[in-house]
């Protein structure tokens, strides 16, 4: 890929695309902006399920993407056999910075001129993170304090987002994944049942 005036990317699970809409939602607002990455390596790791939208990385002050495992071998299984598009796009006055390292949006419609295919996003991350491009802080690697602190936010978030109470590919995905976390969300359930209970 010539990358010499495409320096931004934007990932999809579509191919064919001639330019970039704005489809998706601001956090925390209802605006409709499309996103991009200055970094091909970091555009890469939103090629992911979109059921599921399980992103856990960012951007080091050097600049170089952090991906950050929660559970074993969790960048195997998100993105191992998984394909999809990276669309270039030129640099111009739409695309702006976003709230996030990393991360620029645009409001308008942004025209593609070039794209490339994913064959296989694992093996392309790995290729990245061989080249020091990306950087992998992988699950085994944690301490007992960090795995703990990471089991107790995602039990925060099964029961902020009422995973429990529906059978989805998400909720599937955190159950078979987080299991310890799986199973304080349900006690932590059942005991504030309980208590609503008691209390009518």
């Amino acid at each position: 890929m010539n990358n010499f005036n495409c320096i931004f990317f934007h990932a999809s699970n579509i191919g064919g695309l001639q330019e970039v809409q704005p489809l998706s939602k601001m956090h925390g607002g209802n605006e409709k902006v499309c996103f991009f990455a200055p970094s091909r390596v970091y555009a890469l790791f939103y090629l992911r399920d979109m059921e599921i939208n399980h992103v856990t990385c960012g951007v080091g002050k050097d600049g170089i993407p952090v991906y950050h495992e929660q559970f074993p071998s969790q960048l195997s299984k998100i993105y191992s056999g998984r394909s999809g598009y990276l669309y270039s796009c030129e640099k111009g006055d739409l695309i702006k910075q976003g709230h996030t390292a990393g991360v620029w949006i645009a409001t308008e419609p942004v025209k593609i001129v070039e794209s490339e295919y994913i064959d296989d996003v694992y093996a392309e991350i790995v290729k990245a993170e061989l080249r020091g491009e990306a950087r992998v802080i992988r699950y085994q690697d944690l301490t007992d304090g960090k795995k703990k602190e990471i089991s107790e936010m995602i039990k925060n978030s099964i029961l902020k987002n009422r995973l429990l109470y529906s059978v989805t590919a998400k909720s599937l995905f955190f159950k078979q994944n987080f299991p310890e976390a799986w199973q304080a969300a349900e006690a932590e359930g059942n005991m504030n049942l309980q208590d609503y209970q008691r209390r009518k």
